[in-house]
């Protein structure tokens, strides 16, 4: 036996500022290998902090820190020693390093810009400026044995050290309400010192910050960006010295004339860089400063380009053959002062020219030298496939390369089978995952790039089948609370975007609300993505984290129910359903053009019955969290409102004939939320599948209902059925995409009139990915039926599609694998984990190890 994987807040060897947590993994080639009891001991150098002994316990993840106070800056060593139920034993080490505790921990100073920059940016979608260079030389007389800088920035930034970078990260300080909560990097720079002058330069442009669009809604939003450096540095003598941001630096322009996050940025290489002025020194505090908790965002694939081609319209245009997040790294080599222009877009129009489908530009420009040179964007990216070339004569594929920007990951699964056509759909959902987890959980990479709360909800369970994704969520999770009102309400991005305040206040307003109205599957995120975290990986600690917030939501859902509708519901019901204020409804309804004349009139349909079930179904979800976390007064009184919620609903919607007759989703989020009575199953069973019928059993559902449509299916008895749909060729489907060449999932079903031209719409949504779910839990058959997967259940559902299907999934105590094929069932359980298997109509209880079915074996 030996363990593997040992992580301090889901992370190896992170930075931290916060109480740690601690997991580990354990491999053995016994069977049925189960974890008895542990101990965990944490020192620093010799000194003890905390040994918990011997805990009697199964738990190897998420095991919360109660020692010793830790100390900043200081670097800890945590061993873990594990014995198991064959009487074996193992320990295995790990290392953790503290930031600063304390605000006093922080010497430097910030200082910002002193002159002011001037809109450079020609297009009309928000002002763009120039980024700033800010420069600090020093001296060093004596050999470095450690150094250690700490930094962040108003806007993003790009730190250097005597012109290297310490690592490849990109658009730090990350995402985040930067009034409330700011991130601030840790670099090892030892390497890249060396003994007498010294040059460290942070190059700042806007980010998030600054965008006219993507700038969160905050109230002191600095005019012009700034900087906070602090390098501490031991020598090899055992002295030490620190070199702090003080006001003695200089700040300049440089080559980049403007740069945004959605209208792209230009470099002109010609410019001489601007002329070095004094920084001013600025009190901004360190109350909000925070480690980074999350790994960094890098580039994390390489995409060479597959064709170049000229359009009808005479375009040179490069294809990279995959949609995907980022920008291009480009050779280029053309005479001093030409113009070359870069207009990244996702699809071709119906012609196969250019088409702009994001209403933002997405263009960069850059300007040559007169010597061959490698161009990159810096501080800005885009949602393509696709780039338009103008300005280069003979343009080659061989000179571009598309680069995929996310926030590193560790991969969680695999899929393959034996169908081309459903292992594309699975690359599709893991290219859009790629895509839209870059600081924080976006909707699309292009148009919006905003942290929806709505998409995420319906998609958080995928996500984490696929990657290792829990110091991401937790720390969007962090952005969420900030973001909360006072009175519970969540937004419906976080950060909470410039972009979406004016339209959320007047919609809000449109309804009689004096504030801005919190919105039912969007808003209810604060409540399902910690608790799908929980069933996913079992860690009871977010939902501790979140309680607080998820308490104040679901008191202004039930304070908001009680509010008079002016539905024909008798009172006794409609105070306990929440049908008033602006929602989206179940959104993205196919076949359901608004022709209502009012913005989001045709929202007003399906929030009709998606704002009580999802009020009730938060409601419910919210009596689980306050029994896990043991709070049993409060899981009763909201079992208590639960249940009233689900008894009007009845009563004051479904037996006074009040559901809606045409809208599939209405049907499949009640017997979702096991929200129909029994009197009134057979008739909604056949209302359901009435309208599959009608629809030839293509998508009927929206964005809030089409993540239940097969389970309920399923549920209903009506397998081949939910079959029937994954595997229907005809639009609106899944593979209608992946038939007419979707590299990754549509944010809408109809996307593709998109290229008839006139519509904004991205090609690069994860939403509706969330179908891999329940292809891993059905068709692969890998699912579990306790919190964590320490109870896994393994139950193919032998599509007839398919010869053969592979899948894994590394849960908390590592990977899950299951092979079938027409003849034989492979599985492997991993240590620490117990699994039922069905096969063949046969059950099998089994523990860790490597198993095999066959036919002849039944």
């Amino acid at each position: 036996m030996k363990l593997y994987d040992l992580k301090t807040l889901h992370m190896e060897q992170p930075v931290i500022d916060k109480t740690p947590c601690f997991s580990w993994k354990i491999c053995s080639s016994r069977p049925n290998v189960i974890q008895e009891k542990y101990r965990i001991i944490v020192k620093r150098g010799e000194d003890f902090l905390w040994d918990t002994g011997e805990v009697f316990s199964r738990e190897q993840s998420f095991i919360e820190y109660k020692g010793s106070p830790l100390s900043s800056e200081t670097r800890y060593q945590w061993t873990v020693t594990v014995w198991d139920s064959h009487g074996q034993s193992a320990s295995a080490k790990a290392v953790f390093e503290t930031a600063f505790f304390r605000q006093a921990d922080w010497k430097a100073k910030w200082i910002e810009c002193s002159f002011e920059r001037k809109n450079a940016c020609g297009q009309n979608f928000g002002n763009s400026y120039p980024p700033v260079l800010f420069e600090k030389e020093f001296l060093l007389e004596k050999r470095v044995k450690s150094a250690r800088i700490y930094a962040s920035a108003h806007g993003v930034y790009r730190l250097t050290v005597n012109k290297k970078r310490p690592d490849q990260r990109e658009f730090a300080p990350e995402f985040t309400p930067y009034g409330k909560c700011l991130y601030y990097q840790v670099y090892d720079v030892k390497e890249l010192l060396t003994e007498g002058r010294n040059v460290l330069q942070m190059y700042v442009g806007d980010g998030w910050y600054f965008s006219s669009q993507a700038g969160p809604v905050m109230q002191d939003r600095h005019k012009e960006p700034s900087v906070v450096i602090q390098m501490e540095l031991t020598y090899e003598d055992g002295t030490s010295e620190m070199i702090l941001s003080d006001g003695s630096e200089t700040c300049r322009t440089d080559f980049i004339v403007y740069s945004d996050l959605y209208q792209g940025e230009k470099q002109d290489l010609t410019l001489a860089s601007g002329e070095k002025k004094p920084v001013m020194i600025k009190d901004y505090g360190y109350d909000f400063l925070h480690v980074q908790p999350m790994e960094p965002i890098l580039p994390i694939r390489e995409i060479p380009a597959v064709e170049v081609f000229t359009s009808p319209a005479g375009e040179t245009i490069v294809d990279f053959g995959q949609v995907l997040a980022g920008r291009a790294r480009i050779r280029i080599d053309v005479p001093k002062g030409q113009t070359v222009s870069l207009d990244y877009f996702e699809i071709l129009d119906e012609k196969g020219n250019y088409i702009d489908t994001m209403f933002a530009p997405q263009k960069d420009i850059v300007i040559s030298a007169g010597e061959p040179f490698v161009h990159e964007a810096l501080f800005t990216f885009h949602g393509f496939r696709y780039i338009r070339v103008t300005g280069i004569e003979d343009v080659c594929k061989e000179d571009f390369t598309a680069v995929l920007l996310s926030t590193a990951k560790e991969n969680a699964g695999t899929f393959a089978c034996s169908d081309a056509r459903l292992n594309r759909l699975y690359q599709n959902v893991r290219w859009s995952q790629y895509s839209n987890m870059m600081s924080v959980p976006t909707d699309c990479p292009s148009r919006e790039k905003g942290g929806y709360t709505g998409d995420l909800l319906i998609y958080a369970k995928t996500a984490l089948k696929n990657e290792k994704l829990t110091p991401f969520l937790k720390s969007w999770l962090n952005s969420v609370r900030l973001d909360q009102a006072g009175d519970g309400v969540v937004m419906i991005v976080s950060p909470y975007m410039k972009l979406y305040e004016n339209l959320m206040k007047d919609a809000s307003a449109r309804y009689g609300e004096d504030t801005i109205s919190g919105v039912a599957g969007w808003s209810d995120a604060i409540v399902w993505i910690p608790y799908e975290m929980y069933q996913v990986t079992g860690d009871r600690l977010v939902l501790k984290e979140n309680y607080e917030a998820m308490e104040k939501w679901c008191e202004y859902i039930i304070h908001t129910a009680e509010k008079h509708s002016t539905l024909a519901i008798p009172e006794q019901y409609d105070r306990y359903l929440w049908n008033t204020g602006f929602h989206f409804g179940e959104w993205l309804v196919p076949g359901r053009e608004d022709h209502t004349g009012e913005p989001f009139g045709i929202c007003r349909e399906t929030a009709y019955y998606t704002t009580p079930f999802f009020g009730y179904a938060t409601i419910k979800k919210m009596t689980e969290i306050c029994q896990v976390l043991g709070k049993k007064d409060k899981a009763k009184d909201y079992g208590t409102i639960a249940a009233k919620m689900k008894t009007s609903i009845q009563e004051g919607m479904m037996r006074r004939n009040l559901m809606p007759d045409d809208l599939m989703g209405a049907y499949v989020l009640a017997f979702a939320f096991g929200l129909v009575p029994k009197d009134l199953y057979n008739a909604y069973k056949k209302k359901l599948l009435s309208l599959l019928e009608k629809s030839g059993r293509c998508i009927g559902t929206g964005f809030l209902a089409t993540p239940f449509i097969l389970d309920v299916l399923c549920d209903l008895g009506e397998t081949e059925t939910a079959h029937q749909i994954l595997w229907q060729e005809k639009r609106p489907s899944w593979l209608y995409e992946v038939n007419h060449g979707a590299t990754t999932i549509w944010e809408s079903w109809d996307a593709d009139d998109a290229a008839r031209g006139g519509r904004y719409v991205s090609f690069n949504h994860y939403a509706f990915g969330c179908v891999d779910d329940w292809i891993c839990r059905h068709i692969a058959g890998i699912d579990s039926d306790t919190p964590g997967y320490s109870h896994i259940v393994i139950r193919p559902d032998m599509d007839s599609h398919l010869s053969w299907c592979r899948r894994t999934f590394e849960c908390e105590a590592g990977e899950i694998s299951v092979y079938w094929d027409k003849e034989k069932l492979s599985v492997s359980i991993p240590a620490n984990t117990t699994a039922t298997v069905y096969w063949n109509n046969q059950v099998y209880d089994v523990g860790s190890g490597s198993y095999e079915w066959t036919e002849r074996s039944i």
